[in-house]
């Protein structure tokens, strides 16, 4: 047996058996490392390709409007809101929740669930000092909004908030967004948000303007303060609008347009229709056009449909559904 030739790589024991050497036994474990490696690389990588393919669109922008009840309409002159509309979809019969606060309904729209899934039942909520716990937690010991989802399923994406009511950062999970920004008035917060769309083309900017609520709070939330503080928001969304244009990315844009409550004399918090009824606008990239959403819509479907545009689901514990029907397939 010895006087015959062996492969490269191979050598005699002593007991005349042919076995592996050790370097060949070595290069063998090598190349399955390294097979392994490459592996779940091309596997990583198959599934990145596999979510940015889910996506819908690349951008999407939600302008919250504090106090905005749909009842607004009916005096104040909004021409880029109804442009949005004969854009897009829309309803003005959407619901908010109950209690008709900020803080629980902000914590709705951004979650998609309910207060009683949520546990976030006042404005002064903090996940240090809650008092109900959510049913379904995050990392983050709260129930998960769609900026640490978009986080989660989407590692890379640019995420910005902005805010005018300085406590809706309570609501957010900490760390997830790359800017997560209070501005002292409607006209900084809007100035900051548009800088940061120009210079950073995010995947999900959210923007919360409160002097509606304001106008509303002093005035009265049928007066006509109320009328020209929402003409006021209609002219910010003309900018958020115009800047989108000229950053480029206006048409693979989707442009959501909602409010957390209404109001009914010179507060909210009740059942009222003024305080309970707000709009939904839908506007750009893959929305039907002048199609008005006749089903219920409720504030909490927010989350969901911004989830779905970004091509990913949310949990089983939500309360909303994702507003399919507002899009072309």
């Amino acid at each position: 047996m010895k006087g015959k030739k062996l492969l490269s790589g191979y050598r005699y024991k002593k007991s005349g058996t042919v076995v592996p050497s050790q370097n060949l036994i070595k290069r063998c474990i090598m190349k399955k490392i390294i097979f392994v490696i490459l592996l779940g690389v091309v596997g990583f990588h198959s599934c990145q390709i596999s979510g940015r393919d889910k996506r819908k669109v690349p951008y999407v922008l939600v302008i919250g409007i504090d106090g905005l009840g749909s009842h607004g309409f009916e005096t104040a002159k909004t021409p880029h809101m109804n442009e949005l509309m004969k854009n897009g979809a829309w309803t003005l019969s959407a619901r908010t929740v109950i209690p008709s606060r900020s803080g629980p309904a902000w914590s709705s729209m951004i979650t998609g669930a309910t207060v009683e899934k949520h546990g976030v039942g006042s404005n002064g909520w903090t996940v240090e000092e809650k008092l109900l716990e959510p049913v379904f937690k995050s990392d983050y010991d709260m129930f998960p909004t769609i900026f640490g989802e978009t986080r989660k399923h989407h590692p890379d994406a640019v995420i910005g908030t902005f805010h005018h009511w300085d406590k809706f950062n309570n609501f957010i999970e900490r760390g997830v967004c790359d800017v997560s920004k209070s501005g002292g008035s409607e006209n900084i917060v809007t100035e900051d948000a548009c800088d940061f769309i120009d210079k950073r083309r995010p995947d999900l900017t959210f923007v919360h303007v409160d002097h509606v609520d304001h106008a509303g709070h002093h005035n009265g939330y049928r007066s006509e303060g109320y009328a020209f503080a929402i003409e006021r928001a209609d002219s910010l969304i003309g900018v958020f609008l115009e800047r989108l244009k000229r950053s480029g990315i206006y048409e693979e844009t989707v442009v959501i347009v909602v409010s957390d409550h209404g109001g009914f004399e010179h507060s909210h918090g009740g059942i009222h229709p003024d305080e309970m009824i707000v709009p939904f606008l839908i506007s750009g990239k893959k929305v039907k056009k002048g199609y008005k959403i006749e089903h219920p819509v409720f504030i909490y479907d927010l989350a969901p449909t911004v989830a779905y545009l970004l091509g990913f689901e949310l949990s089983g514990y939500i309360s909303g559904t994702p507003l399919i029907d507002a899009f072309i397939n």
